[in-house]
């Protein structure tokens, strides 16, 4: 635990050293990956639920654990699977197991200030929402500017390769989600239909 305390600080500090040092042998674990990605969700739904009043658009029953759970973790792990398998056929260098653990530490910035950040509604007035949107704003920034180092660093891509590799992984997040969509809906049609025939068949009884 103290190891990933560190890491997460290095990660904010000197975060080219980070990604160099996770591809060590032996360097990273998959629970510390896992351990950062639950961190930024309980930082996220402390920042919802301590929102100030003003700047809270949602009304308290509208707030879904699940879904801010799916906002977290879809994104991040669709990324994780798509810049990997982009990087591979790209002859990127980069094993799954540190681009999985490196996407992961990018989020802390985000797990660190978030609350904080929030807590500014509190004292903040509506007309000063500037400020609030230019730290959130700045974090997530943040948040991306490190993906980008994740992937040239780890997979040693030049700059206009790396730009090229983020663009097809995009896609490709963009392709997995639309697969995603298509599959729950192409489900809840099947249950609906089964579930139709059950009631059918009940009443024909």
């Amino acid at each position: 635990m103290i190891a990933t305390f560190r890491m997460m600080r290095q990660v904010l500090v000197h975060p080219i050293d980070f990604y160099h040092d996770i591809q060590e042998q032996g360097r990273i674990k998959w629970g510390q990956a896992l351990f950062v990605v639950a961190f930024a969700y309980l930082a996220r739904m402390i920042a919802i639920l301590i929102t100030g009043y003003a700047f809270e658009k949602r009304e308290p029953h509208e707030i879904s654990f699940l879904h801010e759970f799916i906002w977290l973790v879809v994104p991040w792990l669709t990324w994780t699977v798509s810049n990997w398998g982009v990087s591979a056929i790209l002859e990127g260098e980069g094993k799954f197991k540190e681009v999985f653990v490196g996407s992961a530490f990018a989020l802390v910035p985000y797990a660190i200030f978030i609350v904080p950040i929030t807590l500014l509604t509190n004292v903040l007035a509506l007309d000063e929402s500037s400020i609030y949107s230019f730290l959130i704003n700045f974090t997530i920034y943040w948040v991306g500017w490190l993906l980008l180092l994740k992937v040239k660093i780890i997979h040693d891509f030049e700059l206009v390769k790396m730009a090229w590799i983020t663009v097809l992984s995009i896609i490709g997040i963009l392709i997995m989600w639309f697969i995603g969509i298509l599959m729950f809906g192409l489900m809840n049609q099947l249950i609906n239909f089964v579930v139709d025939m059950i009631k059918e068949l009940n009443f024909r009884r």
